[in-house]
């Protein structure tokens, strides 16, 4: 499977067609940090939180979860949810459920220390459709049906998303896609993405619509994947994070916009 880019192209008058943040964090393996995974979304949980511990990106094998913790979600509409443990730091919601415009918080305690974050769950615009453009190949392109997403951003700077994206059922997990609305505010868009299918192949794409802490997160996150030459294989321990006590990774809030299309 070949890299997956996504260029956005802006119906702009000026022809925009892109632009590039890079947030810098120097890059250091020494350090030993809980390592916070937690997701709420407006599809029907339950939600998954997983707590873990970093290793040095240079290092091999995946990182252990943190077993034992007593780990708390709610919202700002009187919900709380303790969540139960499936094991190898994984911990699921029972009854909450994720709502546009609410604000979830996340509360963890781990051999006596107590770590905490919130986020704000914005709205997400549908996903308008996904068609396929047919190239013959050539240099340094596969011959095949290349997905193009379209979509419209909401008036008003400051939306931020994130991509999933699942061929024949599969997600691909080595890319990073975040997005900001900087170029394309209030317009039609479109993603075209640099990888080929064949006829009968499915395209899932998840449309996520995250606040800024996760943004930064996410961008930044790239940003040392592209510096280090590759993915990781856990989350390098300086990564930035919306997480208190010193501990990394993420908690987010996000609705989600899904379309699924088979290549006719």
């Amino acid at each position: 499977m070949n890299k997956i880019l996504l260029y956005l192209l802006a119906l702009l008058p000026l022809g925009l067609s892109g632009c590039e943040e890079v947030i810098d964090y120097e890059l250091r393996t020494d350090d030993t940090k809980l390592v916070v995974e937690g997701l709420i979304t407006n599809q029907p949980g339950p939600y998954t939180v997983r707590l873990s511990t970093t290793k040095g990106y240079l290092e091999d094998g995946t990182t252990p979860g943190v077993n034992g913790a007593l780990v708390v979600v709610s919202d700002n509409h009187g919900t709380a949810d303790t969540l139960r443990t499936v094991g190898d730091g994984l911990y699921q919601t029972a009854k909450l459920q994720g709502t546009p415009g609410y604000t979830y918080y996340f509360k963890a305690v781990v051999n006596g220390a107590t770590y905490t974050a919130q986020s704000f769950m914005p709205t997400v615009s549908p996903i308008d459709s996904l068609t396929f453009e047919y190239k013959q190949g050539g240099h340094m392109e596969d011959e095949g049906y290349y997905p193009i997403i379209h979509f419209r951003d909401p008036a008003g700077k400051g939306n931020y998303y994130r991509w999933n994206v699942y061929i024949n059922d599969v997600l691909e997990p080595d890319e990073l896609a975040v997005l900001n609305d900087d170029i394309y505010d209030g317009n039609y868009g479109h993603a075209n993405m640099q990888f080929a299918l064949e006829k009968g192949d499915r395209l899932k794409v998840e449309l996520y619509g995250i606040d800024k802490p996760a943004y930064e997160f996410w961008i930044a996150l790239l940003n040392q994947q592209n510096a280090a030459g590759g993915p990781f294989e856990s989350t390098p321990a300086n990564a930035p994070s919306n997480i208190s006590n010193g501990a990394i990774g993420y908690f987010v809030a996000s609705a989600v916009s899904v379309l699924e299309e088979e290549v006719r």
